[in-house]
């Protein structure tokens, strides 16, 4: 059996791997009747369906959502009622349907139980899928959805049977009732079609079915079922913007694809860590650690950081979800708007440090998989190109508007799946130093989102304590979710200095990491963060 260094796969690793996943979901402890980013406007309509009957929406946003929504709705009136932590139980759910297919189409590519776990395994403890798995964040959903079209689809490249291309059609609509990037499948696979099939009649009709198909589900949904719902007022127009830019502004748009190119490729790099040290006798055997190319990758890697440091872009880039040393952002007034050093952070040159790392690791993976494409199967090099296709879709639609990191999910499970094809079990003297990466981000993963479920505990602590002493949300800062939650308004926030933009009326109260000028401390509510192994607190501060 191929398996990997350092552990033995027998008959109960089908066991082995579910317990340590319970386990890790216990450390962190999802549970908790609190919003968590931007989770609290897909969770707004589920409530109001789940306890009124009928969906009604709040904010605005950009996924779809509607999925998700019934797929929430049904994990509350299984569990009893409205409640954050049942939503956090849904995605968790959709998190292990995605462990679980991704693991199924590496085990499709020849590989044996060992690698398909390690691949599942980097996937499931990446930072940015462990630390969403305990959201109702439309991300792991989406993904989910994703990897079954993507299996279904590389089922029917293998036996052509019509009824796989169905499901595979069927999965990327159900993705994109949740997020819109889940259509871009359809003409992925249209395209990909035609020259499999060799332009034959049939592949002709199947190409046009299939964007027929795109056409319908994208027009149906904007055109018919949100002016039905009433909700067309809630969706950022993305499809607009997206298109606009291409007209008006295409080299500006060009400009910003490159930009977020290359925050792709660091991001790459530092997440597929856990590879590099089952990918060094293969990187050594293609003759990729020579003096040569050692020189050129550091050279070139050295002056593309100095760049990004001159742009001021520098690792983790300020990306929603990973940030210095933590995950989840931190979204209360006295970090976020005031910018106060509240907060325990990294040194600026250990994110130096990991950028150049970073880099260096993208850079020996790109070249690995250049240089073994033409030794893969015929298979596997088919399915390749693919995920190339379908990335190269997916990636500068979403650099158009925001550009977040946990977008990347779908590319990051694309890179892990390429690199699972050259993953060697042998070639270092200590074997079980190759779990070394995997096991620090790991358990980096862990550690950072059980802080950030542990902050957001005290923050909602502070938050019934205000409550219970009569104030009002009119009157509080209580972060981001909260205001969003209970005072969002449609007309927008007025621009005030050292004011929040999260629809805040009057900060006579805060809730905050720390002190903040012109407030006094009025009760706290204390934490641990395992990260930096300290006790710390979340503030409720008072205008003095």
């Amino acid at each position: 059996m191929n398996g990997l260094p350092g552990i033995r796969f027998n008959k109960y690793a089908n066991w082995f791997f579910p317990a340590i996943a319970l386990a890790a979901i216990m450390v962190v402890n999802p549970f908790g009747n609190f919003p968590l980013n931007d989770d609290w406007q897909y969770a707004f309509p589920v409530k109001s369906w789940v306890e009124e009957g009928e969906m009604k929406f709040t904010g605005v946003f950009a996924p779809n959502i509607l999925l998700q929504v019934a797929w929430g709705r049904l994990f509350c009136l299984l569990l009893g009622g409205f409640d954050f932590s049942w939503l956090r139980l849904s995605t968790l759910a959709a998190a292990a349907v995605a462990i679980l297919v991704f693991a199924k189409l590496c085990k499709r590519a020849g590989h044996g139980q060992g690698t398909s776990h390690f691949a599942a395994g980097s996937l499931g403890f990446n930072p940015l899928f462990f630390s969403l798995a305990f959201t109702f964040m439309t991300d792991i959903p989406f993904l989910a959805l994703c990897l079954l079209s993507l299996l279904s689809f590389h089922h029917y490249l293998e036996n052509h049977k019509i009824a796989w291309l169905a499901a595979a059609c069927l999965w990327a609509v159900a993705g994109f009732y949740i997020r819109q990037p889940g259509i871009i499948l359809l003409p992925a696979y249209a395209v990909f079609l035609l020259p499999q099939e060799r332009f034959t009649r049939l592949a002709w009709l199947k190409f046009f079915a299939v964007l027929a198909l795109a056409a319908l589900v994208f027009l149906s949904l904007e055109k018919w079922i949100k002016p039905a719902l009433g909700i067309g007022k809630n969706y950022v127009p993305v499809s607009e913007i997206y298109l606009k830019a291409i007209v008006e502004t295409p080299l500006l748009t060009v400009l910003e694809w490159l930009k977020k190119a290359v925050k792709t490729f660091v991001y790459f790099g530092f997440f597929s860590l856990p590879f590099l040290p089952f990918l060094w006798k293969k990187m050594k055997g293609h003759g990729l650690l020579s003096k040569k190319i050692w020189a050129f990758s550091l050279a070139a890697n050295l002056l593309l950081l100095l760049y990004l440091v001159k742009i001021d872009k520098v690792f983790p880039f300020g990306g929603n979800i990973l940030f210095n040393f933590g995950l989840g952002p931190e979204l209360l007034v006295d970090v976020y708007t005031l910018g106060l050093p509240n907060t325990p952070k990294l040194p600026e040159w250990v994110l130096l440090l990991t950028n150049y790392f970073s880099q260096l690791s993208a850079t020996f993976l790109l070249l690995l998989i250049i240089k073994g494409f033409a030794a893969l199967s015929l298979p596997d090099r088919r399915f390749t190109c693919l995920l190339l296709l379908v990335n190269a879709i997916y990636l500068p639609l979403l650099s158009i508007t925001s550009f977040f990191d946990r977008y990347l999910l779908l590319p990051i499970a694309s890179f892990f799946w390429v690199l699972s094809l050259f993953t060697s079990p042998s070639g270092w003297r200590f074997p079980s130093l190759k779990w070394l990466p995997f096991c620090l981000i790991s358990l980096f993963s862990l550690l950072a989102t059980k802080d950030y479920l542990s902050w957001n505990r005290a923050k909602f602590q502070a938050f019934e304590y205000l409550l219970s002493q009569g104030a009002s949300i009119h009157e509080m800062d209580a972060g981001y979710e909260y205001n969003g939650l209970y005072n969002y308004h449609s007309g927008g926030q007025t621009e005030k200095e050292g004011r929040s933009w999260w629809w805040v009326n009057d900060g006579h109260w805060l809730i905050a990491f720390g002190p903040a000028p012109g407030y006094e401390p009025v009760k706290e509510f204390p934490y641990f963060r395992w990260l930096f192994l300290k006790k710390d607190a979340i503030l409720v501060l008072k205008k003095t």
